[in-house]
């Protein structure tokens, strides 16, 4: 009878990304709320910037949040 095996080595490989890039929508954010402000659709100003609706849709729905700093 032979011992049972528990532990095994698996070779992996983790690509670890050091700079997190800012999604497109939250980038337009502030400019898509002035273009609605002024009356523009959502189509309009997706074919402005060359995005879907959902995108300008998901920009006017973000609002970023603000971060304290707590010194003791």
């Amino acid at each position: 009878m032979q011992p049972m095996r528990t532990i095994s080595l698996i070779p992996v490989r983790i690509k670890i990304a050091l700079e997190q890039k800012e999604p497109l929508y939250k980038k337009l954010a502030s400019k898509i709320r002035e273009l609605k402000a002024l009356g523009m659709t959502t189509k309009e100003i997706a074919k402005r910037f060359h995005v879907s609706h959902k995108t300008v849709r998901k920009s006017l729905y973000y609002k970023p949040q603000k971060r304290s700093i707590i010194i003791v």
